[in-house]
């Protein structure tokens, strides 16, 4: 058992007083609404809870903030590349239904749309960050009314300087007064980005585990109902089409046209009702071994505790400092999750083995949405130097495994204590300080 989870289950009961569970997440909830059925590509949710106001005399001081980059195109061309290259040649052959001849044409449409726009901004990511930054404001006007410094960092790649620049737009044009700073450097990608040159402990062995998960993703994105909607014979497609990279590319595109509701294009016809979700459950899984989450997997998150460090070491100056400010910081749902673990957030927790039903404890799109974020609000009462932090999922108020007198408003003295201690267990060490 590694020393998160070690930590966690002794805080467990003591937290589980002060905050509700999180729901579990059924089938009924998925078919209700389809969009959650497509994990990270999911669009932003509207927050659903209430903003419980602090106790008398605290007042917001100081936001430190961490942001997924907005709806955006597919990263790359891979999906499209294979699934038209398969197509147009079946169809020179012959081989296409009147189905797949169509499919053919607005899959072309989508992917024209989609020339030289790997990973970028939609419309949509940027409305979405604006609806962030519009709420922040709304919900803290002791802060962000007043003419405060707003300093902003994100990742260099384009999507989240252009996050970053929507959010920090739609706080000026709330509020004139505030001072924004915007950067985007490679200065600060050790902590933006998931930091490659940490030595990550080899303390699972999850070699099975990716044997498991490649067997559950053929499994589950088989293309046998594409392949026989779409192509006459599935005979003459032996050793020419692989379906599962034909399954796996159309469901990518499938999902990604809801980051492209202007397109008015849908694939959803290409699957079952049952197979989109087989989607979703592929890439649950799939994200939750990846980033280290599942037990007995290799703990990739260690190359996220860079960015604890950093939130942990300007809220310290910060309070120390005596000022108010807003720190943003726009980067990838690849740091997004797994800092969401390394916080102890009750809904990145529910990591399991058991891929078929691990989505009744861990849901992506609860956790890394297009937009997804994680907000702590630090607030100060006159006279005291008792300082609360509230930590936010997704703008909703959520619980971590630490025990509190006022949920869900914890002492930042306990808070980083905690923090801390898992940074010394950690024992972080760099690669070039483990070579021979």
């Amino acid at each position: 058992m590694n020393h998160l989870k070690q930590t966690f289950i002794c805080a467990f009961t003591a937290t589980m007083l002060c905050a509700p569970m999180q729901a579990q997440t059924s089938k009924a909830e998925l078919l209700a609404n389809m969009e959650l059925a497509t994990g990270n590509y999911c669009n932003y949710p509207l927050p659903k809870g209430t903003v419980t106001p602090a106790p008398a005399g605290y007042e917001p001081f100081y936001v430190s903030h961490y942001g997924r980059h907005g709806a955006r195109y597919m990263t790359d061309d891979n999906a499209y590349k294979y699934v038209i290259g398969k197509m147009d040649t079946a169809q020179a052959r012959g081989w296409l239904t009147p189905k797949g001849v169509e499919v053919l044409q607005r899959i072309k449409l989508a992917a024209a749309d989609a020339w030289h726009r790997d990973g970028d901004l939609t419309k949509l990511g940027a409305r979405q960050h604006q609806g962030i930054a519009h709420r922040l404001a709304t919900n803290y006007p002791q802060l962000l009314m007043q003419p405060v410094e707003v300093k902003a960092n994100s990742s260099t790649v384009r999507r989240c300087m252009l996050s970053m620049a929507n959010f920090c737009q739609e706080l000026k044009s709330m509020n004139p007064k505030l001072s924004i700073t915007m950067d985007a450097s490679e200065h600060d990608m050790y902590y933006l980005i998931p930091n490659d040159s940490i030595f990550i402990p080899k303390k699972g062995i999850d070699g099975h585990l990716y044997d498991k998960l490649d067997k559950f993703r053929h499994e589950k994105l088989n293309g046998r109902y594409q392949m026989q909607m779409l192509f006459k014979d599935s005979k003459q497609l032996e050793g020419f089409v692989d379906g599962y990279k034909l399954a796996d590319g159309l469901w990518n595109i499938a999902s990604n046209m809801h980051c492209l509701p202007e397109l008015n294009l849908s694939f959803n016809d290409l699957f079952t009702t049952d197979e989109l979700i087989d989607g979703f459950y592929v890439y649950n899984a799939s994200w939750c071994l990846w980033e280290g989450l599942m037990p007995g997997s290799r703990p990739n998150y260690y190359a996220i505790y860079p960015l604890l460090k950093n939130f942990l070491d300007e809220a310290d100056l910060m309070i120390a400092s005596g000022k108010k400010q807003v720190r943003l910081r726009f980067g990838h749902d690849s740091v997004l999750l797994p800092f969401s673990y390394i916080l102890g957030m009750k809904e990145a927790l529910g990591g399991t083995q058991d891929m078929e039903n691990l989505h009744n404890t861990f849901a992506l799109f609860r956790l890394i949405p297009m937009a997804g974020n994680v907000q702590l609000i630090f607030f100060r009462k006159q006279g005291s130097d008792d300082i609360l932090v509230k930590f936010l999922m997704n703008e909703n108020e959520t619980s971590i495994p630490i025990q509190t007198d006022c949920y869900p408003f914890y002492h930042w003295k306990d808070v980083s204590a905690y923090y801390r201690n898992i940074l010394k267990q950690a024992n972080v060490t760099y690669k070039d300080e483990n070579s021979d």
